[in-house]
Order: structure tokens, then C-alpha cells, then sequence
């Protein structure tokens, strides 16, 4: 997938990944383009924050996974994304 394209953006808790799998799995079964940062979307080496804010902000849609686990974790990386998505969404 290139760098920049206009795919959903999957955002969840490392404690979701296989729920995220099956979610992804879904919406490509629909013929949807879905990044998603492991397997392929964070390459070795990469500047995963500048990537990742990238994405957000030339996404399609940015689709949070919400669940126990997010909801129990007041901290965590989908915190920031969630943050950084909340702001784009605010800009006209």
C-alpha cells in the first residue's frame, strides 16, 4: 500500500489485534481499503509517529475500535491517534 492513500484508518488497543484482524478482514471483504499499521502498514525502520499522523490525516474515515480494553486503559498509543483524529476532524 502506498504511503499516502485514502483507506479507513483501524485504530484499537494492542490487546484487540485479533478483533481488529476479523474487522480489517470485513471491510476488505466489501472491496475496502484498510490500513492497518501491522502486516504491512509500519515497515521496519519507519518513523511510526509521522506515519501514523500521516494516515490520520489523509484517511477516509478513521474507525476506532472501542472496547473493555480501550476503555479500561486511560494511556496507550490509540489514545494519541484517537486525540490527533478528534483535532483533524475539527479543522474545515
Amino acid at each position: 500500500m502506498s504511503e499516502s492513500t485514502k483507506a479507513v484508518f483501524l485504530s484499537y488497543a494492542s490487546q484487540d489485534v485479533e478483533a481488529a484482524k476479523r474487522i480489517r478482514e470485513e471491510l476488505r471483504a466489501g472491496a475496502v481499503e484498510v490500513w492497518f499499521d501491522r502486516e504491512g502498514g509500519l515497515e521496519h525502520g519507519d518513523e511510526s509517529d509521522r506515519k501514523i499522523r500521516q494516515q490520520i490525516r489523509e484517511c477516509a474515515l478513521f474507525l476506532p475500535v472501542i472496547s473493555a480494553n480501550t476503555q479500561a486503559r486511560k494511556e496507550g498509543c490509540f489514545r494519541i491517534d484517537w486525540e490527533f483524529a478528534s483535532e483533524r476532524a475539527l479543522v474545515p
